[in-house]
């Protein structure tokens, strides 16, 4: 493997493989795996392109700390909290930015989340969340225009908001959202999925202010990343960006599956206002 890392052959399946085996051959090896080490497993998967990542890692131009905080990235064993504990140099698992945080704020800090390497590039932490949610925007916006750009002049599909996201009741004012089904039926069908779905604690002020009206209007303040329409076809699609470590099999489900929640109630509420689409 090291002789085909230093070959720059790494990224490309075949030219790995004839490296591997000459080696093989030389010390007498050839019975075993080709390679069996986690690292070329994960470089290697099918349908996983690791391209730009190998690119990044071997350009000499980009600085070597960087490179390093990426590869240990990617491997899982960067030296924050969570790892650091569990080797046994520190004592606490705790997030300190989240820490700092809420004593800025005057609040609790028991149960504050662990500190992984996830945890510091999500929302979810309350001492990165501005600087995250600007960088998943960033990305977001160019991933949406890209797409937008790369459409055929046949195609049918209209890419909706990509000057920037618009929450539900904005765009239930736009004629191609209304053709789709009247904002009556759409509130009416996400009412009876809303009251299914718990209060977060963030939203509990406003719950107590009004519970009569609270669900409907969380439905309408809901704010996909995007939304695409195929009239034609007579199909919408919702779009939600997901940043995640691919370091674990299955992580496309488990995506899949927090954005399905996390939509839950615009997906339900269109496929019963609208159930020819």
């Amino acid at each position: 493997m090291v002789t085909a890392l230093q070959h720059g052959t790494w990224m490309d399946a075949e030219g790995f493989k004839k490296t591997c085996i000459k080696e093989k051959k030389k010390r007498g090896g050839i019975h075993q795996p080709l390679y069996g080490t986690w690292v070329v497993d994960f470089m290697v998967r099918q349908d996983a392109g690791r391209f730009m990542l190998g690119k990044y890692l071997s350009d000499k131009k980009s600085p070597w700390q960087r490179r390093r905080r990426l590869g240990m990235a990617v491997a899982g064993n960067t030296p924050i909290a969570s790892f650091l504990t569990k080797i046994g140099k520190i004592q606490s698992a705790g997030c300190r930015l989240c820490r700092i945080a809420r004593e800025a704020r005057g609040e609790s800090t028991d149960g504050v989340a662990a500190k992984t390497h996830g945890h510091i590039n999500s929302a979810g932490c309350e001492g990165t969340a501005t600087i995250v949610m600007a960088a998943h925007n960033f990305i977001w916006r160019h991933l949406y225009n890209s797409m937008h750009a790369a459409q055929k002049p046949e195609s049918k599909l209209k890419f909706v908001t990509l000057d920037k996201e618009s929450i539900m009741s904005t765009l239930w004012r736009r004629e191609e959202f209304l053709r789709i089904c009247s904002k009556d039926d759409l509130a009416e069908k996400a009412q009876d999925i809303e009251v299914t779905i718990p209060v977060k604690k963030s939203q509990e002020a406003r719950y107590n202010l009004n519970p009569e009206s609270f669900f409907v209007n969380r439905f309408w303040g809901r704010r996909p990343d995007g939304f695409a329409i195929n009239e034609a076809l007579q199909i919408g699609y919702i779009l939600e960006f997901k940043r995640s470590t691919d370091r674990d099999e299955g992580f496309l489900e488990v995506k899949e599956a927090e954005a399905n929640e996390q939509h839950k109630s615009i997906i339900g509420a269109l496929k019963a206002a609208a159930s020819e689409w």
